[in-house]
């Protein structure tokens, strides 16, 4: 595990709390910092409960239902991580990944995009790259659709198969139908030309692609290499140590933007404590 410590130290490390249980203890809106808005700066709608309820949009999307919550302020530091480069290196394109299965990759990959789609300039797209066994379609709760492998397999322009994400500011490319060789459509010139492409054409825009797990399969280190950095998704008390530092050391530490701790237990009293000192002191 040394050479996971000594990759964690040289990463961003981002503590999230596992929202599958539905626990709420953290939850801690934010009071008014008094500061001027710009004039096309639109504030996240906060979900009620009831609208939790009937929306489509799973609950562990944490950043769109609950937009002032301590797990949200966590995708928000991640958020900035990105947008504002890493180690003197502009950040257009992030892969998602993790170790092995089950850890939480996607439902980061979804908070990631949101809270970029909630900022106030840059707008994102998100694909689905896990072809294999996709899950933002879900997750989202969008309409299922053609998406990447249709495209890959296609002649038609990228644009047929994108789709409007459940913000503005975001687009969707949802995974597509499912293919017998995802590993060598995945590795395929016409994927490279993909990512540089998104990349490239729209300034204002970042990318954010949920991959398969790097320790399952082969074509996400090759993806790994077409992006500008990883965000590596570790669910506390679940994950193998032994893979975490596999997978670390496949990637690369010098390609790990950050790591994402996810289902680590912390406790909301400091940052509430804090928040509401410094947003309702009186001068």
């Amino acid at each position: 595990m040394g050479k996971l410590f000594k990759a964690l130290e040289k990463a961003n490390i981002s503590d999230l709390k596992d929202w599958s249980s539905g626990d709420e203890t953290n939850k801690s809106p934010l009071d008014e910092d008094g500061e001027t808005k710009p004039p096309h700066f639109k504030e996240p709608n906060v979900i009620s409960e009831a609208e939790q309820i009937k929306s489509p949009v799973d609950f562990r999307v944490v950043v769109y239902h609950k937009p002032e919550s301590l797990p949200a302020e966590h995708f928000k530091v991640l958020r900035g991580s990105i947008m504002h480069g890493s180690r003197g290196k502009k950040v257009k394109s992030v892969l998602v990944t993790s170790a092995l299965e089950d850890e939480g990759k996607t439902m980061v990959s979804c908070n990631l995009a949101v809270s970029i789609a909630q900022s106030i300039d840059p707008y994102v797209l998100l694909i689905d790259g896990d072809v294999r066994r996709p899950s933002v379609q879900k997750m989202l709760g969008l309409k299922k659709s053609q998406g990447l492998t249709d495209y890959l397999m296609s002649g038609k322009p990228l644009s047929d198969y994108l789709m409007k994400g459940i913000l503005d500011k975001m687009t969707v490319l949802q995974a597509g139908s499912t293919v017998r060789n995802p590993a060598e459509l995945m590795t395929s010139e016409k994927m490279q030309h993909l990512i540089e492409e998104a990349r490239n054409r729209y300034a204002d825009r970042l990318i954010v692609i949920d991959s398969p797990p790097v320790n399952l399969a082969a074509e996400t280190l090759v993806l790994a290499r077409q992006v500008d950095a990883v965000v590596l998704v570790v669910r506390y008390g679940i994950s193998d140590k032994n893979a975490v530092d596999e997978a670390v050391n496949k990637l690369g530490k010098e390609k790990i933007l950050g790591v994402v701790f996810n289902g680590f237990e912390i406790t909301p009293r400091k940052y509430t404590y804090y928040k509401k000192r410094y947003y309702n002191t009186a001068y």
